[in-house]
């Protein structure tokens, strides 16, 4: 069964994750975040859709404790309580989008080119105003760095 949070995003798609396939780890998100998952859907995921004019691949979406701590997640990450997405785009470079969405007057609270391979986008918690922090990561799995866009290392 297909659980729909928006037009073109759905709960099993948000929630789905190889590490946690291949370790057999739970990565049922809480009903509170249920909630979360369906507005960063509704704010962010489907508006970016029709920014960039292509579909949108989730690759990272809700993550469990133990799956965060499995890709070397940040502590605080707000995939934990799903409000966070990393995404690819479908037909389009990942750095042609980012530059798209981060122009746009999208409401996220971060926007994130990690590793020049994938964008991190996220909304903020409940209530708060979000931040449209725009950020370069690069590094590997639990030894991050993030650069506020244009800083040099």
């Amino acid at each position: 069964m297909t659980t729909q949070l928006s037009p073109h995003f759905t709960l099993e798609e948000l929630t789905y994750s190889q590490v946690a396939a291949r370790r057999g780890l739970d990565n049922a998100p809480h009903t509170s975040d249920l909630a979360n998952l369906a507005r960063l859907c509704e704010t962010l995921l489907e508006p970016a859709r029709l920014i960039l004019g292509v579909p949108v691949h989730v690759d990272s979406g809700f993550r469990s404790p133990a799956v965060n701590g499995a890709v070397g997640g940040a502590p605080g990450s707000a995939h934990l309580v799903g409000r966070a997405a990393d995404l690819l785009p479908i037909g389009m470079s990942v750095h042609e989008a980012f530059d798209a969405l981060r122009s746009d007057a999208l409401p996220f609270d971060q926007l994130i080119f990690e590793c020049q391979a994938w964008i991190h986008i996220a909304i903020a918690a409940d209530g708060q105003e979000p931040r449209r922090q725009v950020l370069i990561a690069s590094g590997y799995a639990g030894h991050w760095t993030y650069l506020p866009e244009g800083a040099t290392p």
